[in-house]
């Protein structure tokens, strides 16, 4: 079988019809090309993302059919080719919508260390999480999430002045002329979620963001202006103003996040726990405030939520949000499903090549990230329908 290798490796019980699944699957999800022979190579990828355990290579895929002039046909299908992968994200998205029913949106980045320059993206840059300037391919995917599945379904690749404004770097990349058109203004993180409400028909869900590394004022003012629910996970040197004070006239003082939240979790009460949590969440103490983003007038009201654990002083996360009628675990609740997210990249997204193009095109990238994606919706498909998924009903979820 096709995936026998893969599924033994993440003990997943499948079932006897996978490879007929894989077949079904990537057919439907590709029937938006144009061409038999480019639903065929298509196919032909998902199944090689889904079966090699070694990096995911044209050449080590193509070796799957037999090398040769495969590769050939494989590399002008991913980066040469003109099918468009928008409608296939788009299907992908809308069955999963269907089959998952996720609690939220959780946009994730995902960096990739690069020691040439020539591949489209690449820009040195400080990666905080490395500490230190590196080569790297930077892009945003967003992830419809529930407690037990997530599954990307959309990405974005994030390009730097010196990508969008060097002619050679332009040409050489293939990058379109309308790549530039929102760049620099919708934060990427926002728009690579936004892009599920404009003629994707999917119903917003709450957008979550770990945003203590980009800039959550910009991100809070684009998802509000569109009205899409959000909770962000900021740091604590993040400026805000009181609510009370801009709304009784005031004079405007920004204060730090860390404090604003310290202020109000010494009142703040145990938290009363919706879905899963750990046993270091037992006898924690969540509290939230509302608060504006500088500069405050005509500013709408935000939710700053806390969350401090037993025998810490400090709040150990921090959640900014526009749900401001919602139960404040809610939030964290909605916040955490991140960490589904980080866990389905390591066990699965990983697995599947999400990291392994070494094209240098700009639709090259995209063709490749999208067919990656559609192998791990397979994944998580097969898995949702092989284990006994206990999801909670909570009426309150119908946020929007």
């Amino acid at each position: 079988m096709v995936l026998d290798r893969f599924h033994r490796t993440h003990e997943i019980v499948w079932s006897e019809v996978a490879d007929d699944f894989v077949t079904e699957y990537s057919r439907r999800m590709l029937i938006s090309l144009p061409r038999r022979d480019q639903r065929e190579n298509g196919e032909l990828y998902i199944s090689g993302l889904l079966s090699l355990t070694s990096r995911k290579s044209m050449r080590s895929i193509a070796a799957t059919a037999g090398g040769g002039a495969a590769e050939q046909r494989l590399q002008h299908f991913i980066s040469k080719s003109s099918w468009d992968w928008g409608p296939v994200r788009k299907a992908l998205a809308a069955d999963l919508d269907r089959a998952l029913d996720p609690l939220g949106w959780v946009v994730k980045p995902m960096v990739v260390l690069k020691t040439g320059e020539h591949t489209v993206g690449v820009t040195e840059s400080l990666v905080p999480r490395l500490g230190r300037v590196v080569n790297s391919q930077r892009s945003y995917g967003v992830w419809l999430t529930g407690d037990t599945q997530s599954a990307p379904v959309n990405w974005r690749l994030r390009l730097s002045g010196e990508w969008l404004t060097d002619a050679g770097r332009r040409r050489r990349a293939e990058i379109p002329e309308w790549v530039d058109a929102d760049e620099g203004e919708v934060p990427s993180a926002a728009a690579v979620a936004l892009e599920l409400t404009r003629g994707w028909s999917l119903r917003p869900r709450p957008v979550i963001v770990d945003a203590r590394e980009e800039d959550a004022g910009a991100l809070a003012r684009t998802l509000s202006a569109a009205e899409i629910p959000f909770v962000l996970r900021i740091g604590g040197a993040t400026r805000l103003i009181s609510w009370s004070a801009a709304r009784e006239g005031r004079a405007v003082r920004l204060i730090t996040a860390q404090h604003l939240a310290e202020g109000a979790i010494r009142g703040g009460r145990p938290a009363r726990w919706v879905g899963r949590v750990g046993p270091a969440d037992r006898g924690a103490r969540i509290t939230g405030t509302d608060v504006v983003l500088p500069p405050g007038a005509g500013t709408p009201p935000l939710r700053l939520v806390g969350v401090r654990r037993p025998g810490e002083r400090r709040a150990r996360e921090l959640w900014l949000s526009n749900m401001t009628e919602v139960p404040f675990e809610l939030v964290v609740r909605l916040g955490r499903l991140s960490e589904r997210v980080d866990r389905d990249f390591a066990e699965i997204s990983t697995k599947v090549g999400a990291m392994d193009f070494e094209g240098r095109t700009f639709g090259g990238w995209h063709r490749h990230i999208t067919l990656s994606a559609v192998a791990q919706g397979i994944v998580t498909l097969s898995a949702a329908h092989d284990q006994a998924v206990d999801r909670p009903s909570d009426d309150h979820l119908q946020i929007v």
